[in-house]
């Protein structure tokens, strides 16, 4: 270059070449030479390994969506939902229900393109979770280098919280995908800065302005990653004394905001899930907290987010790779990545200790990935320092001391990258393994529907747990079967008379009751105490179970009474329980 700086080299601190690497500047030595040879070199592998990388982890991700398992109960609630026309899912959802009204859009486009089918309708699921292990390696890339790239990507590919979301029709995947491209697009538009002229100038913030539009319509959690990629951005250049590109950066974003404001204050008007702030223990701080209840939270909640959703062990270890990576980024000049990757993880924290969103178990699927990166670079870094380190070694004895000094240091290095990632992220691994190649579901209660539905009589009553009214509604007509649910009520309550459901059953001669997913405030014996309400009006003919070892991660069941049989001489015996005492319809 001639005297003048790039774009790229003021904004980011670097120049790049055409394929990403840092430039050498024609004053290299020799020695220099080499080592830019050599570093090429070793750049073949890395992108082999890779490319393996990439594949394992689609093809996992792939096994798990093409299992096409019946959707549990939180996915039926979308199921039905869907059925509603487009301007109706821009209004409250059914079952107190809440997802981005341009994902509901595009499952719906699928559904009416292609049907209802299970893996139809989880389609977008795998093509963002996709979306994200590429993006991931692409990032990782640019801000770390190829080697690193390879570990994030096997990081990601081992995520189960990701391989979860890949087969179930939620929103989270796409969030997943959004938030990387948000932070790319951010990468890109200030690499861009100051290269357009004349009218194309202003087809720059424009163009940022209607993709981040999109980025909140189909993903609300969007809003948090641009609010942390665009303070990342205006930080640094406000430190570039660039104010005139920092606001139009401000300007082309407020479109962004203010419709992800509107979209945000739209669904507070509707009616929100009971309890739901509360619902993930630690992801938000208590209700009333003060800075001291809030500061004591957070030792919590780190923790929760790396044991639960990254599944990964040594919180404090991962805390001081993540912070490290920033400063890392930072050393190695990329302090736009180490500002946006920085600022998404302190919108997060934020948001969740004014109560907006968890950062916790599922909502928090969305920064998986970035937390990865900043792990893996942090990690890099180390190694890199030693590495920096080793090469520094002098020795009045000779040469060949040296080398070995720098060997050492090298080896040492590696062997601590080696261990540290398989320690932390091990039982992550396992976990992933097994759900790739034996994907269960979360709810066996659609297959004890479909057998009941082949082994029932014309005239048989079937009644299901009250729990699983929305699973029924969207399988039960493909078996013809109505959502009639029954409950346990305390002996108390206003909708419990036994007499009244006596009279309710009519002159069936058989009922069934079938039992999909617990609630998790329903007791572990929940089938057995509704057998033993039944055995009062009918002879308990069999009761098959569903267990979760064999059939899903949580147990399902059916029982068979014969109603002409007269009450049964040998009722299941159960523990008294005035809260689960008594059988009434729901």
């Amino acid at each position: 270059m001639t005297g003048v700086t790039s774009t790229q080299e003021r904004v980011d601190g670097r120049v790049d070449q055409p394929d990403g690497s840092p430039s050498a500047s024609t004053g290299r030595t020799p020695r220099h030479r080499l080592r830019q040879l050599a570093r090429h070199r070793l750049r073949w592998p890395a992108r082999v390994a890779l490319a393996v990388t990439l594949a394992a982890g689609a093809a996992g991700q792939i096994m798990v969506w093409a299992a096409g398992n019946w959707l549990w109960n939180d996915e039926t609630a979308i199921a039905i939902n869907l059925r509603r026309t487009f301007l109706e899912l821009t209004r409250g959802m059914e079952f107190q229900q809440v997802a981005p009204v341009g994902w509901l859009w595009l499952e719906k486009t699928l559904w009416w393109a292609f049907g209802d089918g299970e893996r139809v309708l989880r389609l977008p699921s795998l093509a963002g979770m996709l979306a994200v292990l590429a993006l991931t390696a692409i990032i990782t890339r640019r801000v770390a280098g190829w080697w690193a790239a390879v570990a994030a990507t096997a990081l990601i590919a081992a995520a189960p919280m990701i391989l979860t979301y890949v087969g179930e029709l939620k929103q989270y995947a796409v969030e997943s995908a959004v938030a990387l491209a948000v932070l790319l697009l951010g990468d890109r538009y200030l690499a861009s800065v100051g290269h357009r002229r004349g009218r194309c100038r202003w087809l720059l913030p424009v163009g940022w302005a209607a993709a981040t539009l999109v980025a909140v319509f189909i993903s609300l959690t969007a809003v948090l990653v641009l609010a942390g990629a665009v303070a990342g951005m205006t930080l640094l250049l406000a430190l570039r004394r660039r104010w005139t590109d920092a606001v139009v950066l401000l300007a082309g974003s407020a479109p962004a905001v203010a419709f992800a404001g509107y979209l945000i204050h739209r669904r507070r008007r509707f009616p929100f899930m009971p309890g739901q702030s509360d619902y993930f223990a630690d992801g938000t701080p208590p209700a009333g907290s003060g800075p001291v209840e809030i500061l004591a939270w957070l030792p919590r909640m780190w923790s929760s987010f790396v044991t639960v959703t990254l599944d990964w062990r040594q919180p404090l270890l991962v805390l001081l790779f993540a912070v490290a990576g920033v400063a890392v980024l930072i050393w190695r000049r990329r302090p736009l990545w180490a500002a946006m990757l920085g600022g998404t993880l302190l919108v997060a924290v934020a948001a969740a200790a004014a109560r907006g969103l968890p950062l916790a178990d599922r909502v928090a699927t969305w920064l998986i990935a970035p937390t990865v990166i900043l792990v893996v670079a942090g990690l890099d870094g180390g190694v890199r320092l030693a590495l920096r380190a080793s090469a520094g070694l002098t020795s009045p004895v000779g040469t060949g001391v040296r080398r070995v000094g720098r060997v050492a240091v090298a080896s040492l290095a590696l062997l601590v990258a080696a261990a540290v990632l398989p320690v932390i992220a091990h039982p992550a691994a396992v976990a992933a393994y097994r759900q790739a190649i034996d994907p269960r579901m979360k709810d066996a209660g659609p297959a004890a529907l479909t057998d009941v539905a082949d082994r029932a009589r014309p005239g048989d009553v079937v009644l299901f747990y009250w729990f699983s009214y929305r699973m029924v509604v969207w399988y039960g007509p493909q078996h013809d079967l109505a959502p009639r649910t029954v409950r346990l009520y305390p002996s108390g309550h206003d909708k419990c008379d036994p007499q009244a459901f006596g009279e309710w059953l009519g002159d069936a001669d058989r009922v069934w009751y079938v039992h999909g997913r617990n609630l998790s405030s329903a007791p572990d014996d929940y089938v057995t105490r509704v057998a033993a309400e039944f055995a009062e009006y009918g002879t308990i003919v069999e009761i098959r179970d569903f267990p979760a070892d064999r059939w899903s991660t949580s147990t399902a069941a059916w029982v068979l009474v014969d109603l002409t049989a007269g009450p049964d001489p040998q009722p299941p015996v159960v523990a008294p329980d005035p809260e689960h005492a008594c059988l009434g319809r729901w």
